[in-house]
């Protein structure tokens, strides 16, 4: 199982990478379904540290959480702030970011026939895995369901609005990126790291400001290292 934890965001000045014994461990997933659950809550306006693990390549990437969020319902909307990007070998980087991040699907569908392999379904019960297994999907099924680089890099200082589709909205994000000056280059394997994000809701969201698919808000002057 790939080494994913969360832990409080660290109070300025941000260390390179999170203190040992801070950080809990979290089982991943690298597919999408809402029956996955929750590794921890968040308050509206609150913060978490989400340490994510390397996708190896040609491998589908490994999500940390999902993440609640306390109150979030269908048609509300989760306002997200990436506050930094880092490196798991404390190597600084300011353009990092990550390639995928959204919210639980409101609906399943049937995985297809050829997508039987192993996967990882985080904390799903034994009872349930099999029912879930055949509908789980790959972050490539989403599409422009969640957001990630292959839009536009979601460096620290950047804004992304997420409509909630179920219940606590259950928020994942994993396979981070930290390109050479210069770079934006998603199609290399993500690398170990950590991220740190605000979280808000927005009730009725979808309704009040017409947000029907993750609006990515890169940061005005995204930081190339």
């Amino acid at each position: 199982m790939p080494a994913l934890s969360l832990s409080p965001v660290p109070p300025a000045p941000t260390p390179p990478f999170p203190s040992e014994g801070r950080a809990r461990p979290v089982p991943g997933h690298d597919r999408w379904h809402p029956a996955i659950p929750g590794v921890a809550e968040v308050i509206t306006g609150g913060t978490v540290r989400m340490e994510c693990a390397a996708r190896e390549p040609g491998e589908d990437a490994v999500l940390c959480g999902p993440l609640v969020v306390v109150g979030a319902e269908p048609g509300d909307v989760i306002v997200v702030d990436v506050l930094g990007v880092g490196r798991a070998d404390g190597v600084y980087c300011a353009s990092g970011h990550p390639g995928l991040i959204g919210c639980a699907p409101r609906t399943v569908r049937p995985a297809p026939e050829d997508d039987g392999g192993p996967m990882l379904l985080g904390g799903v019960h034994p009872a349930a895995r099999a029912r879930v297994a055949a509908e789980a999907v790959r972050s490539e099924a989403r599409g422009r369901e969640i957001g990630g680089c292959a839009i536009a890099p979601l460096t620290a200082g950047s804004r992304i609005l997420l409509p909630v589709h179920v219940h606590g909205a259950k928020l994942s994000v994993g396979d981070l990126h930290f390109p050479p000056r210069g770079a934006l280059d998603c199609r290399t394997a993500g690398l170990a790291g950590w991220i740190d994000l605000r979280i808000n809701l927005t009730r009725r969201g979808i309704e009040r400001f017409r947000v029907t698919a993750p609006m990515l808000m890169p940061a005005p002057s995204p930081r190339i290292a």
